[in-house]
């Protein structure tokens, strides 16, 4: 059985102060030159300190124009974290890295240090997901609690999917005990991504993404998240890599996973595991829950995830997906012999026009894709996924109404939200 987490660090992170220190100039350096020892009359002393005070209001408000300029490129520099800086640094675009940095690469942080930095950039997420309307007129509701991962100073968030999937109302908390309301910029169900965005008040930290290429097994890891909600906002675990490409199946769908023993629990889902140079590696997503089993959780790969994140934000959902125009169920053995079928996936509703223009029908087996063998959905998807859509599979179906094997071409469509 699988279980799901969430979590975030709180801490207050002192107000910004502004530290001005004067630098001697023209002014300074005239009025130190111009204590000379001669003796003034009253007229000329009294012209040498108008000149002086004239001369020191022109610097000073020559000084202050450029601190107050300075201090304007450098909140326009600040402002520049924003949803296009974002997808450039997702897609590889941006060698300097649009986002604001909260890692050291000079050298492995403590852990301490990795929560200092990195905890201000992992939130906690409320969904208010609606329930059934009860005899009495009351509609009663529930709620979803996970973490998720600031990713621009605009208030972008990635999360998992299933934090928000059914909530109708989506509230993001801050270290600093802020709360916003988001709203769903892009979803998809099938790698357990969404992108939420609020309208922030505040200056936001934001994560250093990082490259889950090339981590190692058994390298240090730390997870930030809020496991069992906002109760325990910002807790943070450690552990180690224990093992990467792990091939795990949840809810009907196969994921690509890290594994870790850093302790991940309910409401960790969608926050971050950090490397030792306080970047993020991982989306914390499932842990396994079974009875004697322990420190086996898992989390999304970062660089898996990066484009995913990129065309939500672009599209709102995951473009060049290709899609037969089906739904199905596998035809097993057992099945096959109680039926006198072929073993196959069997289409139970056709859903493009493409599909049907092919010439599937309700109730068809697909027996094989592209001359290979087709024995579940999975091995059929991984038979189209390898194609664009556009392009053409070639199947060969056992045709329910007749009893004959066919070979028919289907040109495969986009998949599209909704």
């Amino acid at each position: 059985m699988q279980e799901y987490d969430f979590f975030h660090e709180e801490e207050n992170t002192p107000a910004e102060e502004d530290a001005v220190q004067y630098v001697p100039g023209v002014v300074g350096q005239a009025v130190y030159t111009e204590n000379v020892k001669h003796k003034q009359t009253e007229k000329s002393r009294k012209r040498f300190v108008a000149a002086m005070v004239a001369l020191t209001m022109l610097n000073l408000a020559l000084f202050g124009g450029t601190y107050f300029l300075g201090r304007s490129n450098g909140a326009e520099k600040t402002a520049m974290t924003s949803r296009q800086d974002l997808i450039d640094t997702l897609n590889g675009n941006d060698e300097n890295n649009g986002i604001t940095e909260t890692a050291n690469r000079e050298g492995e942080l403590s852990t301490t240090e990795i929560a200092k930095r990195v905890g201000p950039a992992v939130v906690g997420i409320t969904g208010i997901v609606p329930g059934y309307m009860s005899i009495f007129g009351g509609t009663s509701q529930s709620q979803s609690q996970g973490s998720g991962i600031i990713l621009s100073g605009d208030g972008y968030i990635v999360t998992n999917n299933h934090v928000v999937e059914s909530a109708s109302e989506i509230h993001v908390t801050l270290n600093t005990g802020a709360e916003y309301d988001a709203e769903v910029i892009g979803a998809d169900a099938q790698t357990d991504l969404v992108v939420i965005k609020i309208q922030p008040e505040e200056a936001l930290t934001v994560a250093t993404l990082g490259d889950s290429g090339k981590i190692e097994v058994g390298e240090r890891v730390v997870a930030i998240g809020n496991p069992m909600g906002v109760e325990f906002f910002g807790s943070v675990t450690q552990g180690i890599v224990s093992a990467v490409n792990r091939t795990v199946s949840i809810d009907n769908r196969t994921m690509n996973l890290i594994q870790t023993d850093a302790a991940i629990n309910s409401g960790n889902s969608g926050g971050a595991l950090i490397n030792a140079y306080g970047e993020v590696i991982g989306i914390n997503s499932v842990k396994v829950s079974s009875t004697g089993v322990e420190g086996m959780g898992f989390a999304i790969p970062i660089s898996e995830a990066n484009p995913i994140i990129s065309d939500l934000l672009q599209h709102g959902y995951v473009k060049g997906r290709p899609v037969i125009g089906i739904s199905f169920r596998d035809v097993d053995a057992y099945m096959a012999k109680a039926y006198s079928w072929p073993v196959g996936v069997q289409v139970m509703e056709v859903t493009t026009q493409a599909a049907a223009n092919a010439g599937l029908q309700r109730g068809d087996i697909i027996m094989a894709a592209d001359g290979e063998e087709v024995t579940s959905g999975e091995a059929l998807n991984k038979i189209k996924d390898k194609h664009k859509p556009g392009e053409v599979l070639k199947l060969e179906v056992y045709k329910y109404e007749t009893g004959r094997k066919e070979t028919v071409q289907v040109t495969l469509s986009e998949q599209l939200p909704g």
